[in-house]
């Protein structure tokens, strides 16, 4: 008996499939290209070699999750699933076909959750016989180890494939947050300003290591330029883009030009040997500053990602608290938005913002329920 399906064999499909087989479930994982099938299983194999080197897990029990994994390249073989998620690439039409073809194949009773990250699950729904039963489950890279499933609730969206989708990440050890169909979900949008302020700071010639310092030193794993070199700077300028189209062109969400010149010169990251830092054989992606970190940098970032915050929570996103634990759990921020609004303060963070926004413009303007809360304090 299968217990879930998933589509699609890359990074997230794979990660998706192994952390089924891992809660004890049993997997389909299909995809088109017998090739992308292999890839994703030896990364799948190897992922659980990493863990029986470090003693998580013993030699049997990687078989045990391995032989719980069936690959296919048919959809017919994900018929049986109760819950199939689609982990294919993020293109709107490529997603419509593989719901279309799933429907023609899965029971009526069937949950068809979509992972994706930055498309609206409503679009992927439209074109469905039975968009009550589509919801997203968006999973966060590397998803064996990242807790966070935001669990998307299109327009026609039922409550009982929501529930459903809640019950697997649950099965799975993951926490499930409930969120609206809105552009970048909680995670994504909540946390673009730690890029871009980073970026605008980065433009207006502040060294970039001296940025990831303050950042690191305010109780974050990795600075915003040092994570972009690690995502890609072609896939955050990717994120950022789309973010800001679906925003239609809020400034606050304004890409950054020197991040779009980078990319065009190949700059990539790591992925290329070099970004912000050098990657390369002589380099060492060396991001310790110079110079004295400032704590000026840190309250300026923070109090973005908290402005970003309360623009999300009025307009009905997430509770405060599920923003709160979607961005350390997704995004493994030290503390979330509203904690730091408790420990700065709302006003401290306002002025910050005044201040910005009188010399740098309205990408600085601050949610109407950020002043009400200083005013209130």
């Amino acid at each position: 008996m299968v217990d879930i399906a998933v589509v699609g064999a890359g990074t997230m499909g794979a990660g998706i499939a192994e952390s089924a087989a891992s809660a004890g479930l049993e997997v389909v994982m299909a995809d088109v290209a017998e090739e992308a099938l292999e890839r994703g299983r030896k990364a799948i194999e190897k992922n659980l070699d990493r863990r029986v080197n470090r003693g998580r897990i013993a030699e049997a029990e990687k078989g045990e999750i391995l032989g719980r994994i069936s690959a296919s390249t048919s959809l017919e073989d994900c018929a049986g699933a109760p819950l199939v998620v689609e982990a294919v690439i993020e293109d709107l039409e490529v997603k419509k076909k593989v719901f279309t073809d799933l429907e023609n194949v899965v029971g009526e009773d069937a949950v068809l959750a979509t992972n994706t990250s930055s498309l609206s699950v409503a679009s992927i729904a439209a074109s469905a016989r039975h968009p009550e039963r589509v919801v997203g489950m968006h999973f966060f890279n590397p998803a064996p180890v990242m807790k966070l499933v935001e669990v998307v609730s299109g327009s026609f969206t039922d409550v009982s494939a929501v529930r459903r989708a809640e019950e697997t990440a649950e099965r799975l050890g993951k926490t499930p947050i409930r969120v609206s169909d809105t552009p970048g979900f909680i995670v994504n949008r909540v946390a673009r300003p730690f890029y871009l302020e980073a970026l605008r700071m980065a433009e207006s010639g502040v060294e970039p290591a001296r940025i990831d310092t303050a950042m690191r030193d305010a109780g974050f794993r990795m600075g915003p330029l040092q994570l972009a070199d690690l995502i890609g700077m072609d896939v955050n300028l990717a994120v950022s883009e789309s973010i800001f189209e679906r925003y239609y062109y809020q400034p606050r969400f304004r890409p950054s030009v020197l991040q779009r010149s980078m990319v065009e010169a190949g700059l990539l990251g790591r992925k290329s040997g070099r970004g912000f830092y050098n990657y390369s054989a002589e380099g060492h992606g060396d991001a310790e500053s110079s110079e004295e970190p400032s704590a000026d940098i840190s309250l300026r970032i923070i109090s973005c990602i908290v402005n970003e915050a309360f623009f999300a929570l009025s307009e009905g996103v997430a509770t405060a608290e599920d923003i709160d634990k979607a961005m350390k759990l997704g995004a493994n921020y030290p503390r979330g938005p509203f904690e730091w609004v408790e420990e700065i303060g709302a006003s401290t963070i306002l002025e910050t913002l005044d201040s910005l926004r009188s010399t740098h413009g309205e990408a600085y303007l601050a949610a109407p329920s950020l002043r009400e809360s200083a005013a209130s304090a």
